[in-house]
């Protein structure tokens, strides 16, 4: 029994060897998975984008000022228009993560002003980071501010000392004056209730296009090739571009169901409101699901087997979910896989959809995401039609 269990296995090791393509997945793919979700991935935003607008003209404002700017974590920017209005317009164009307002007269005695803080929910991890570090980032001056307070009211005992005689300091009842309010009111813009489902299904939409026309394009033409139909296609009158675009439209027809399905659930289900133009959207996400179309048509020509197109598809497919900003914030990822991730095509939709879905975001603000989608539509397609033609020739 042994014996013809080790001539099994050996018989299984001798396959795997020359199945290279599979052998390569099988070793590469534990040690990338290990370095990344190890090393790369986190659900914490390590940097805020933050812009501080100093109204108060106090002492006291300045240092808050000044602590918020200095904070590690914190990146200061100057906005060009220093009020309200200002830091919503940056907030909604993206340059911006965090804007906070120190009003006039901040931190004198008897004016109860509150500082008011603007968050992005669009950017939902960077919110939830943002408002956990407020405090943080005030706790360095909290102590001094309140020095600050009693030196002044001694300050204001010994002047007034100076011009009285007969007088003991405790006569004078000078109560230091109260702390201003250190804990601020938060604005949080596009995603009040900072609903995970307001910013994930926008790109799930991508997700399934991605996948359908992918995977399913990919294991279909590889399927007439193990069958051998293709072979009988490809002596038929049937043209090599008009053989793909026949083979391909299905899947196309697929994936759009697929998309407008999940349209629906999002904003029917989980109460979504749709707040971009709904036909230039569809237009930049058929640009994805051209590149995707022809990725899976590029798998096809690689894979010798169904098996081999699953694999090979999901290999292409699983880097471009975990590094396009869906899942983790790009800002958490080392500098050098961020530049990965914006070499795959669906970093580039995931902003798109986000902006026109939650914020009503226009080409204006997206032109570069839609160039350079549309670029590696062009690109993509062009490699996989040639590569196709020279297949089936």
């Amino acid at each position: 029994m042994m014996q013809r269990l080790m001539a099994l296995a050996q018989k299984e090791f001798i396959q795997i060897r020359r199945d290279r393509r599979t052998l390569a997945m099988m070793i590469v793919l534990p040690i990338l998975w290990l370095v990344m979700f190890g090393y790369a991935f986190s659900f914490d935003v390590g940097e805020i984008t933050v812009a501080v607008v100093d109204k108060s003209g106090t002492a006291i404002g300045g240092m808050v000022a000044d602590a918020f700017r200095t904070y590690e974590r914190f990146v200061p920017t100057t906005l060009a228009d220093q009020s309200e209005a200002g830091i919503r317009r940056a907030l909604y164009r993206d340059e911006l993560q965090m804007g906070i307002i120190i009003p006039a007269g901040y931190g004198e005695g008897g004016k109860g002003t509150q500082m008011q803080v603007f968050l992005d929910g669009a950017d939902l991890f960077a919110a939830q980071t943002g408002a956990r570090l407020l405090q943080k980032a005030l706790e360095p001056v909290q102590d001094q501010i309140k020095a600050d307070l009693e030196a002044r009211t001694k300050a204001d005992i010994q002047r007034r000392l100076a011009g009285a005689t007969g007088l003991s300091p405790g006569a004078l009842n000078i109560a230091p004056p109260a702390p201003p309010q250190m804990i601020p009111s938060v604005t949080i813009l596009y995603n009040p209730e900072l609903k995970s489902a307001n910013v994930m299904i926008p790109g799930l939409l991508g997700l399934v296009i991605m996948f359908m026309t992918t995977v399913m394009s990919a294991m279909g033409i590889v399927r007439e090739r193990e069958y051998g139909t293709m072979e009988q296609l490809v002596v038929t009158p049937i043209k090599p571009v008009e053989l793909m675009i026949g083979k391909l439209l299905p899947y196309l027809v697929v994936g759009a169901v697929d998309f407008f399905l999940v349209f629906i659930a999002g904003k029917y289900l989980f109460n979504l409101t749709f707040m971009g133009n709904l036909t230039v959207f569809l237009l930049l996400s058929l640009l994805l699901v051209f590149t995707t179309l022809g990725l899976g048509l590029l798998v096809s020509t690689v894979a010798q087997n169904q098996q081999q197109a699953m694999q090979l598809a999901l290999f292409v497919i699983l880097p471009q979910i975990l590094l396009s900003g869906l899942i983790f914030p790009l800002s958490s990822l080392p500098k050098f896989i961020q530049y990965i991730a914006y070499l795959l095509p669906f970093t580039h939709y995931v902003p798109i959809a986000r902006g026109m879905f939650v914020k009503g975001q226009g080409l204006d603000l997206l032109w570069p995401q839609a160039v350079t989608l549309g670029a590696y539509a062009v690109i993509v397609v062009t490699a996989a039609s040639l590569r196709f033609r020279k297949r089936i020739a």
